[in-house]
């Protein structure tokens, strides 16, 4: 038995890195590099953020967010993302630790961090079902038929 979950307007964001990397194009230089891309969908809303990274460091995910929040034109009271390294220092069901710098944005922003539970992914299905694209033969949903994306 699956009990349906029910957002309201403003009350959590879904974040989470999309499984593959994609290319990116350098115009100046030519080459090509992978980037990772960021996701985070309303919850109420769907309503869809998407922003590629070089890297998947700490800093680019604090960084995704603050886009997020201004694309957005606001800050949710939750933000669920998984439990990654990059924001959560120990994966635990019931009080996870955030990363320092990862709390301290969240305190800035006045946001609560609650990392779905481990192996539950229905706990963020929204940004799962926009990160399961998988980008194949260099296709995606988000994006659509476009093969690279270029700075």
């Amino acid at each position: 038995m699956v009990l349906r979950q029910e957002h309201r307007a403003g009350e959590k964001i879904f974040v989470d890195w999309a499984g593959d990397t994609i290319p990116l194009h350098d115009s100046r230089t030519g080459d090509i590099l992978s980037a990772s891309l960021f996701v985070a969908v309303l919850g109420a809303s769907t309503y869809t953020f998407a922003r590629a990274t070089l890297s998947q460091d700490l800093g680019h995910w604090v960084e995704c967010h603050v886009a997020a929040f201004e694309y957005c034109q606001g800050t949710p009271r939750l933000v669920v993302p998984d439990n990654l390294r990059t924001g959560v220092d120990r994966a635990c069901r019931y009080e996870p630790d955030l990363n320092r710098t990862y709390h301290e944005m969240a305190l800035h922003y006045g946001v609560a961090v609650m990392p779905a539970r481990p192996r539950k992914p229905r706990d963020k299905a929204y940004v799962s079902y926009c990160t399961s694209s998988c980008l194949r033969e260099g296709e995606s949903r988000l994006f659509g038929a476009a093969t690279a994306l270029a700075f």
